[in-house]
């Protein structure tokens, strides 16, 4: 009897040592194809700018539905004709109004950045991994503003499918050029307690202070589910959400999120429940191909200021631009 109680004291304490990222993930991920990601510096680029004169012939093709962002941006190759370093820089200005893309530059912040991403099923969970080079600002500080990686993921709304993030983000929003004063916000009883405008989806508000007649009836294909791993003083937080006519964090957790820095790297592990639990969490079923956009934040940034990538599709079973490996539980 003692011997089983201490053997059962041993094997708790070795399964609580194990790192966290190691406890998340039931995958060989050295067998799963790593396919690489570029993801951009977009500036005040927001789904108003995309469907504007100052987008050009881009606006045209985004009204009328037939043409997404990796048509004209994207290569065969994976290369992004975007310009990139030139938003970045401040230097890349609006088509029609000359306005920077980038009217706050960050000294020496680069217009790309590449992110390795990894794909893994079983019966119960989809698993998703990335990781990207980096200084580690957030991991290896205290009291700054956290590192981050974000997923917004969405199985059945079209312009998600074509558009990804973008159609989450506005001209009005927390720290865009026309981000509303906090006045205007208090005398807005949609926003009593709140002090800035989040991310909402175009089909459910026409802007911060006008929420669309039929939002409602869109809500079923077309709310978004986001999920985060946060990366501050040595460890990783996971943080669940969702996005439809605001953006709000969830209480209790749909996933599992870890990570880690190491060698100049992060590591983020998403561990999603593929039965889909609460009102703000998708099912993810065999057979399906879910939509993701990606954003990081490095270096203490934080709203805005971040990395995004074009939409992607994860096949489970077929399809997608990245087929999910299939694994035993």
């Amino acid at each position: 009897m003692r011997i089983g109680m201490a053997a059962s004291v041993l094997l708790m304490f070795l399964v609580s040592s194990i790192a966290p990222e190691a406890r998340a993930a039931a995958v060989e991920w050295p067998r799963v194809k790593s396919t690489e990601m570029k993801l951009f510096y977009p500036g005040v680029s927001s789904w108003d700018f995309l469907t504007s004169d100052d987008h050009r012939l881009g606006a045209r093709e985004i009204k009328k539905g037939k043409k997404d962002c990796r048509h004209c941006h994207l290569g065969k190759e994976g290369d992004l004709d975007l310009k990139a370093d030139d938003i970045a820089s401040g230097a890349m200005k609006m088509k029609r109004s000359h306005k920077p893309l980038e009217p706050e530059p960050i000294a020496g912040r680069k217009g790309v950045m590449l992110a390795g991403v990894q794909a893994a099923y079983d019966a119960e969970n989809l698993y998703l991994r990335f990781n990207w080079l980096s200084k580690g600002t957030g991991w290896n500080s205290k009291g700054r503003t956290p590192d981050r990686i974000s997923i917004q993921l969405n199985k059945a709304e079209p312009a998600f499918g074509k558009y990804g993030c973008f159609i989450t983000c506005h001209k009005d929003l927390s720290t865009m050029p026309d981000a509303p004063a906090k006045k205007e916000l208090e005398a807005d009883p949609a926003y009593r307690g709140m002090d800035e405008v989040r991310l909402y989806a175009a089909y459910a508000r026409s802007s911060w202070a006008s929420r669309r007649p039929d939002a409602d009836s869109r809500f079923k294909d077309g709310f978004i589910d986001l999920k985060s791993v946060e990366f501050e003083s040595g460890r990783a937080k996971a943080e669940d959400g969702w996005v439809f006519d605001t953006r709000d964090w969830e209480d209790n957790l749909g996933f599992e999120g870890t990570g880690s820095f190491s060698d100049g790297k992060y590591t983020a592990v998403f561990k999603i429940r593929r039965a889909a639990s609460g009102r703000y969490n998708i099912s993810i079923n065999e057979g399906d191909v879910i939509s993701i956009g990606v954003a990081i934040h490095e270096d203490g940034t934080s709203k805005r200021k971040h990395y995004v990538s074009f939409p992607i599709a994860i096949g489970l079973g077929s399809g997608g631009d990245i087929q999910a490996v299939r694994v035993k539980n």
